[in-house]
């Protein structure tokens, strides 16, 4: 006997009819501050009842079968929307609700999925304004909608990003001092050393008025963007011959700050 299995018990995953969901194109965007993914959250609340109300009744009350059971499309409904709910409540500055935005995402795939294969179905419009939204949602939290299978979400806060940034001009100002110490005084990386001195002062400067920005809540991806410029050249004059290895170990101490902001803002 066949049972009617709320999604929340599917979690999402499931792909209707075995057909998998066509990833949609992924746009270039900026980095959400973290009043944005609140505004964004409310916005995907709003869209997804707009999606409810403008479907067929007798689809809402309809149950879709797929290869791991059967799916009342009523309770779906009104799971997606309480993940939803419960993602806009706890995401704060200091919690970034990231297991919330997963459910969220892998819950609306099935949808997805299925609007995707049925474009003529009621809804299918606002269906279309809601995924745009998801997209953002998961740029969000460093992935794509619908999720691949290897996505890993997470976000990096305003804070710990403003933190990250703080970090990373501090230790290009320090790291001046290994610098001049072990590579200055040979003749053949001088060029080299002066060439590290100089980009390590712009890292420092850069990445000093991307925190803040961040901490002003403004727009920084192209601070951002800047600052990864920088990181690359100084990364390349590392690899000049005779480089000592000292140098370079002091470089990797500041790589997790680094790979933040890489993170964050999808570099």
């Amino acid at each position: 006997m066949n049972t009617v299995i709320r999604l929340g018990t599917l979690f999402g995953a499931l792909v209707f009819l075995g057909l998998s969901s066509p990833v949609l194109a992924e746009e270039s965007m900026a980095r959400l501050s973290d009043k944005d993914v609140k505004e964004l959250a409310k916005t995907i609340a709003k869209q997804h009842n707009s999606f409810e109300r403008a479907l067929d009744s007798k689809f809402k009350r309809s149950i879709l079968r797929g290869p791991s059971g059967e799916i009342q499309v009523s309770y779906y409904l009104e799971d997606l929307g309480e993940s939803i709910e419960q993602l806009g409540k706890r995401f704060t500055g200091s919690y970034s609700a990231s297991a919330e935005a997963t459910e969220t995402l892998k819950r609306a795939d099935f949808m997805n999925s299925y609007v995707r294969n049925n474009p003529q179905m009621k809804g299918a419009n606002e269906w279309d304004v809601f995924g745009s939204s998801l997209q953002q949602l998961a740029r969000a939290y460093g992935t794509s909608f619908p999720l691949p299978d290897d996505a890993v979400i997470r976000r990096i806060g305003d804070g710990e990003l403003e933190d990250a940034a703080t970090a990373i001009s501090k230790f290009a100002k320090d790291m001046k001092k290994p610098v001049r110490k072990y590579a200055k005084g040979t003749d053949e990386l001088k060029a080299a050393a002066k060439g590290l001195d100089d980009e390590l002062s712009s890292l420092a400067d850069q990445s000093r008025t991307l925190a803040s920005r961040i901490r002003s809540g403004k727009p920084a991806s192209a601070e951002a963007r800047q600052m990864m410029d920088a990181v690359g050249r100084i990364e390349a004059l590392l690899e000049t011959a005779g480089m000592p290895d000292e140098v370079d170990t002091a470089w990797q101490e500041g790589s997790k700050s680094i790979s933040k902001v890489k993170q964050a803002f999808a570099l």
